[in-house]
């Protein structure tokens, strides 16, 4: 019997580990929990300048704090999806700064990476069609530049 019973508690783990829930910021339920019991990943659209600054401030309203923190809680992957490829708005600084995966409209996930000199290493653990997002100043190395253009990984550069 206690076997059956860790039997379905793991199917259903299972389940809402595979399961993805995509919502509007602007209809963000109260209260998240009925969401995260059945997702394993929840991603957050139609999100704009505003939201991503309240994000990062310390000024959070009680409806995102509560998502946060339930978020952690529940153990579920927060991501974000963009209202717009995020020209010219979301600049470098605020894109190092968030602490969960950013798509754009169009699902492409926007990368960055740390270093001066994007090398070949960094380059290889971006996914094809994704967009390494870059400062004015870095640079690229020529073999790095030829897996991204060979991945179909586009380069933009951020203020």
């Amino acid at each position: 019997m206690i076997e059956e019973l860790v039997k379905i508690i793991v199917k259903r783990l299972k389940m809402r580990a595979a399961n993805q829930t995509s919502i509007p910021v602007s209809k963000m339920p109260r209260d998240p929990v009925a969401v995260f019991m059945k997702s394993g990943t929840v991603r957050l659209t139609q999100v704009n300048q505003h939201f991503l600054e309240r994000l990062l401030s310390g000024n959070r309203s009680e409806l995102l704090s509560c998502w946060l923190k339930k978020a952690v809680d529940y153990e579920v992957s927060l991501e974000l999806e963009l209202f717009d490829n995020g020209e010219p708005w979301l600049d470098y600084q605020m894109l190092t700064s968030i602490p969960f995966p950013i798509f754009s409209v169009t699902g492409e996930l926007l990368v960055h990476s740390e270093g001066g000199v994007i090398c070949y290493s960094d380059s290889a653990i971006i996914p094809s069609g994704s967009t390494l997002c870059k400062y004015k100043k870095q640079l690229i190395t020529p073999l790095a530049n030829e897996f991204l253009v060979k991945n179909n990984i586009a380069v933009r550069e951020r203020q």
